[in-house]
């Protein structure tokens, strides 16, 4: 009660759908509104989106939705197939994806600048604040932050340095790091695989540094995306719960 009244101390209003706003009013001395009790204009509480946040998502406004999405990261050195995977879980899950920014701005791993770098985690930021807006609280996120500041360390051995907000929106619900245990596939713009793997090292002692817990993923294609969509399956049930 103290609480109520620390809160609302300044306010002389009270509109809710709920019976406990004539409580509140009459506790406070305040007006209260009683607004659709019967949930006829928005058939939406509070209790259903905590229940079922993918059935209720669409009636959450906008600036609430980066708070409840659900964000899937897909780490991995090169090689690993986190491209493909991240595209057939988006399918699979009817979800948005953000992609790997990098794969469009670096052509040739073996050859790009340190500024790129920064170019890089801006435009993936900007892309993962919009998918948080999208159809689905679910979003698959191939590469994040850390994977772009082991790039920094491995190929100029410097720090990457980012603000706040830019970390924030990469923090991830569920990171999942694919095994190199898979054969190696040079394209033509990929590391050799020497230095692919050692760049695998270089990911993992990163992601140490920050803290970083992940599922890691091994097998062949087919097992990979089966055991990622039974993890992700799992953090959804137990998001409902």
């Amino acid at each position: 009660d103290d609480e109520i009244v620390k809160r609302l101390e300044k306010n002389d209003l009270v509109i809710t759908s709920e019976k406990y706003g004539n409580y509140i009013a009459n506790f406070m001395g305040i007006k209260h509104i009683s607004f659709d009790n019967k949930r006829n204009k928005i058939p939406v509480s509070a209790t259903s989106i905590r229940q079922d946040l993918f059935k209720n998502w669409n009636f959450l406004p906008d600036s609430v939705k980066p708070y409840f999405a659900i964000k899937i990261i897909i780490l991995g050195t090169e090689s690993t197939g986190k491209t493909i995977l991240s595209e057939k879980l988006a399918k699979h899950f009817n979800c948005s994806l953000v992609a790997e920014v990098g794969r469009e701005l670096v052509e040739n791993s073996n050859s790009f600048q340190f500024e790129t770098l920064h170019l890089i985690t801006s435009e993936h930021s900007k892309r993962i604040n919009n998918a948080v807006l999208g159809k689905n609280p679910l979003i698959i996120i191939d590469t994040d932050i850390h994977i772009t500041k082991s790039y920094s360390k491995f190929t100029f051995a410097k720090q990457l340095n980012v603000n706040d907000e830019i970390y924030n929106s990469n923090k991830g619900d569920l990171y999942i790091y694919l095994n190199n245990d898979v054969k190696y596939i040079q394209d033509g713009t990929r590391l050799n695989e020497t230095d692919r793997n050692l760049l695998d090292i270089s990911h993992r002692e990163i992601l140490s540094q920050y803290n970083i817990d992940f599922i890691e993923i091994n097998g062949n294609w087919n097992q990979r995306f089966e055991k990622v969509v039974n993890e992700i399956d799992h953090l959804i049930l137990t998001n409902k719960k």
